[in-house]
């Protein structure tokens, strides 16, 4: 007898039954029955989409299903089978339109499940189903011969079903055996024999592809019966000629099997590096949709670290020579016999070097001459602009005498290149007056857009991976610096406890596949976070120590004794390598050291560290190779990693130069419109500007010859080496990988400024097609920005040039003596020449200044 149990309000737990049959029989059956709670479903799991023609498996998760006879899907005539108590498959009913649906747009509804009595609602996710292309050619097969894969193509394949889901039948009794299945196509082997067939030419076999209660006939294929390659060759030749016969025979197969094995290696080759391209696409895609879009909160900053106005100055006059050793800051090495008369004669020179016609014609003169080269007129340029620090009054009026003197002896074709060979002393004393001039207004104005530009690059290059030797890079502008291999990588916090011996952590991101070197970088930059670099300590002089619980203390280095060793190459240590989860907890501090002078010594590494056996720093061998060709990070691969590496396309990671650019679009523009805002444009550069409009007026010059002028000693020759060089303006160490991005920058704030058409096609560089939508609109900003500056009153100006003159005075701290002598050591190479202008210029000869500067040379000379 079977019964079944009415609806229960609650769970009940029964000792026994009472079953009343006609009324008057009764049966009691003791025993324990529970009546238990009804199924329950998990709407929170992973619930992925089903094609619309319903049929395939989907699997309920929830929990009580062991307690139910049988579970079944209105829709669907076949029941569900029970996995487990969590776990129920069956097959997904097709989707019902409706006109609520098309309304909504719905792409799922709800499917009534039956479990015994009791009915739940279940949400099903459609995709649309699958479209398969016919099989345009009849395709032949060897009777018995294993051949060439079928190649099905398609769309949507995997968008509602698994490759488990799929089966392709070959005539009435085959099957293709799947190999690979993608989005895009299935690719399968056909049987060896001919199947079964219901076509009236029986060597015809039809091919069905089935997915759920979806089957569709895409076509067919041929089995054909070989015909025999070796005729019959009735005996007349004898044994010898059968022997021939058969060596050309078995020669021939060998070589078509050869072949057939060859073209299908082949065909299979294809088909992967396809399928690894659209692989390697969409996963490119799909990283850019994902990763880093907002940088803003890692940009915060409550301070700019400008350089002091005497290091600013320096690294604009003297570019890439040392500021701590240069000759410049010491006085010059006089014997006590020579002191007397050569500080007589300094002070008769210097006397000469505060007269305008004098550096005038000075400057003239050195210009004229063909043995001074473009460095020779940069130095002596530098030289002069130090000179004449504490008095922008006299460098300004010099210029501008120099300027006008230069712009009237240029004729019209010389007029359009007249500022952009920068190849005269003229010219860099303009840029020179022009950048120590800016100072003040950088730090109180542009400054900040520029350091935030700097910041951004650096920050989204250092978010994603960066090999440590190539310096090649995930984000960046440069194609030349890109990264052109995928890096499987993790983002870890690693919990920083600065000196071993504090109770505050700060909390540091980096990445898995960062080198230990890299690591102790990031921990700096999160720790110092926009303090000046010299105050900052470099990851040579700090080691990073892993804090690991009971498990003790660990040093991490870039090449220890468990370093990656293969065929003589050696892989830079990560935190992969080392296995550092997220959250693990590391000491950072300085390197012990043995002298006690030493300033960076750090003073609680003694105490903090214990000589116990829980403290182990691996020893690096001697044989762990300096030499740069030996190491290796992530790109360059020993010989053995590369042949085992799948081929990947370069060209497909090029898209990771323009996710670059649009996380950094924002600080660019923010960055160009702060250079180009005229109403926050200093009173030198405003008055600079209004001279050079006057001058080229009254020469007739047209007004785009001008503005390229203005462009060239502005934008091109100050502005634009800020960009490329921060470093110039702010006390920041460059990193290697920040420095091409800057270049490229620079390069398109050069382009910006100039008025030259740009014709940019799809053969164009990568830096060109990059930019090229966004140039035309930056030149918008520059014509208005030029139209729109305003005038400045000559007592306006001259205040801000005293005001100037008095900061300089207080900030810089060159040896005046210093730059004399250097100064001099230039016009004694050309005296001759010099005081011979001196004597013949009129504006000069009623001087003296021939006479006066033979006094100098000759006490300069004298034994």
């Amino acid at each position: 007898m079977m019964c079944r149990m009415e609806r229960s309000s609650s769970i009940l737990t029964l000792k026994y039954l009472k079953i009343i049959i006609d009324k008057n029989t009764v049966v009691r059956k003791s025993g324990t029955f529970m009546m238990v709670g009804n199924p329950k479903l998990d709407l929170n799991a992973e619930i992925p989409p089903v094609f619309k023609s319903g049929g395939s498996k989907i699997t309920i998760q929830g929990s009580g299903f062991s307690n139910v006879g049988e579970v079944a899907i209105e829709g669907v005539e076949k029941l569900c089978t029970i996995k487990s108590n969590e776990k129920v498959a069956c097959d997904a009913p097709p989707y019902v339109e409706s006109d609520f649906n098309r309304k909504k747009r719905a792409t799922g509804q709800y499917a009534n499940i039956h479990f015994d009595g009791y009915l739940a609602s279940y949400p099903v996710f459609y995709a649309e189903n699958p479209e398969f292309d016919k099989l345009t050619n009849v395709v032949e097969y060897e009777d018995g011969e294993e051949g060439a894969p079928i190649m099905i193509m398609g769309r949507n394949l995997l968008e509602g079903a698994h490759q488990s889901d799929y089966t392709v039948k070959i005539g009435l009794d085959g099957t293709c055996f799947i190999q690979q299945i993608s989005n895009w196509n299935i690719t399968c082997l056909p049987p060896k024999s001919k199947p079964r067939t219901n076509h009236s030419d029986e060597t015809i076999v039809f091919v069905v592809v089935e997915v759920g209660n979806i089957q569709d006939n895409l076509g067919n294929i041929r089995y054909i019966t070989a015909l025999p390659i070796l005729p019959i060759v009735i005996g007349v030749l004898g044994t010898a000629l059968l022997v021939s016969v058969a060596v050309v025979i078995t020669v021939v197969l060998a070589s078509k099997r050869k072949r057939k094995g060859a073209e299908k290696k082949f065909q299979m080759e294809l088909l992967v590096l396809e399928d690894k391209i659209r692989e390697t696409s969409r996963e490119e895609f799909a990283d850019a949709q994902m990763t880093i879009r907002d940088i803003k909160s890692d940009l915060v900053t409550s301070r700019v670290p400008y350089c002091n106005y005497q290091s600013y100055a320096f690294h604009q006059l003297f570019p890439n020579q040392d500021i701590s050793s240069h000759s410049l800051l010491f006085e010059p090495m006089v014997t006590d016999d020579n002191r007397r008369k050569v500080q007589k004669a300094m002070d008769m020179f210097d006397k000469l070097m505060t007269n305008k016609l004098f550096m005038k014609s000075l400057v003239q003169t050195l210009e004229s001459q063909n043995k001074l080269t473009p460095q020779d007129k940069a130095q002596f340029a530098s030289l002069l602009s130090v000179c004449l620090l504490g008095n922008m009054k006299l460098f300004y009026q010099l210029i501008d005498c120099l300027l006008i003197g230069m712009i009237k002896a240029a004729n019209k074709k010389q007029h359009k290149v007249l500022f952009r060979r920068f190849d005269t002393i003229t010219q860099r004393l303009t840029v020179n007056w022009l950048a120590l001039s800016l100072f003040d207004h950088l730090k109180k104005n542009g400054g900040m857009q520029l350091f935030m530009l700097y910041k951004a690059t650096q920050t989204v290059i250092e978010k994603a991976p960066i090999d440590a030797i190539t310096i090649l890079c995930k984000n960046t502008l440069a194609e030349e610096r890109l990264l052109k291999n995928r890096v499987e990588h993790e983002i870890l916090t690693l919990d920083i406890d600065l000196n071993g011996n504090s109770d505050q952590r700060i909390p540091v991101i980096v990445l898995d596949c960062d080198t230990i070197t890299q690591v102790k970088q990031k921990c700096c930059t999160a720790i110092y976070k926009n303090q000046p670099a010299s105050e900052i300590p470099t990851p040579d002089e700090l080691e990073l120590e892993w804090h690991a619980g009971k498990s003790g203390k660990l040093t991490l280095q870039d090449i220890d004794n468990i370093s990656d060793r293969s065929n003589g190459m050696i892989r830079l240590n990560t935190l992969k390598h080392y296995m550092v989860k997220n959250g693990s907890v590391m000491a950072l501090m300085y390197k012990e050291s043995s002298d006690p002078d030493d300033i960076y010594e750090n003073q609680h590494v003694q105490g903090m560290v214990p000589t116990s056996t829980d403290h182990v720093k691996l020893l690096m061998p001697e044989t762990a190779a300096d030499n740069q060709d030996l190491k290796w990070h992530l790109s360059n691969l020993p010989d053995e990693e590369k042949s085992n590496k799948e081929h990947e396309i370069g060209e497909i990671f090029l898209n990771r130069l323009f996710h670059t650019k649009l996380i950094l679009r924002d600080y660019i523009e923010a960055c160009f419109e702060g250079i180009t805002d005229s109403q926050s444009l200093s009173i030198p550069v405003r008055y600079f500007l209004c001279m050079i409009d006057k001058q080229g007026k009254e020469v007739g010059v047209d007004g785009d010859i001008l503005q390229s002028w203005k462009s060239e000693c502005y934008a091109t020759r100050v502005w634009a080496s800020l960009i490329a060089k921060p470093q110039i303006l702010f006390d920041v160490n460059v990193p290697s990988h920040v420095e091409p991005c800057m270049d490229i920058l620079k390069q398109v704030f050069i382009d910006s400024f100039t008025q030259c058409p740009q014709h940019v096609t799809k053969d164009a560089s990568t830096q060109k097609l990059l930019f090229c939508k966004d140039i035309p609109e930056y030149r918008k900003n520059v014509n208005s920005f030029f139209i729109k500056v305003e005038a400045v009153n000559d007592q306006e100006f001259w205040k801000a040039m005293d005001e100037i003159s008095s900061e300089q005075t207080k900030e810089m701290k060159f040896s005046r003596q210093a730059t004399l002598h250097q100064l001099y050591k230039f016009i004694a190479k050309y005296k001759d020449e010099i005081i011979e202008d001196f004597q013949e210029k009129d504006e000069t000869k009623d001087l003296a200044f021939g006479n006066k500067l033979e006094e100098v040379i000759d006490l300069m000379e004298e034994p």
